[in-house]
């Protein structure tokens, strides 16, 4: 297998087959989301064998605080080991660029692979969100705090 990460461009979204739960979960919003992440990056691209496993980033939502992100094709459920440990090594280098000192995201309730995900990303459970979702869905905040040094 050969695996690349690049930064994110716009024509990546094109090359993507999402995985089931993306389709599922978000739906009409994933246009969406592609927008905020083009206006408010940073973002990568993980390739496997030359196609799109998938994508990680955080959106800046204003100076020092970002809500991070990941949408994945069946590439990145069979390739999940490699791709994770690139999101984590990937979520450190955009805290320490970007000067965030917080950065966090939510999981749907119940997606214990998702939980163990974020906390594996060094994330702490902060709380639960009741009727979040598009489908009023509870989900779960993490969040992760980078203290200054």
């Amino acid at each position: 297998m050969k695996y690349k990460i690049v930064p994110f461009k716009p024509e990546h979204w094109d090359m993507i087959e999402f995985r089931e739960f993306e389709r599922e979960t978000m739906g009409r919003l994933l246009n969406e989301i592609r927008l905020k992440i083009d206006a408010n990056g940073p973002a990568y691209t993980g390739f496997v064998d030359g196609k799109v496993a998938g994508f990680a980033g955080v959106i800046q939502m204003w100076p020092g605080v970002g809500e991070g992100w990941i949408l994945g094709s069946d590439l990145f459920a069979s390739n999940k080991l490699w791709f994770i440990r690139n999101v984590k090594r990937y979520l450190e280098k955009i805290m320490d660029t970007h000067q965030l000192h917080r950065v966090q995201t939510t999981v749907m309730h119940g997606h214990t692979e998702l939980i163990r995900l974020v906390e594996f990303l060094g994330m702490k459970f902060e709380g639960r969100l009741r009727n979040y979702g598009p489908n009023g869905e509870d989900y779960l905040m993490y969040g992760r705090i980078s203290w200054p040094q």
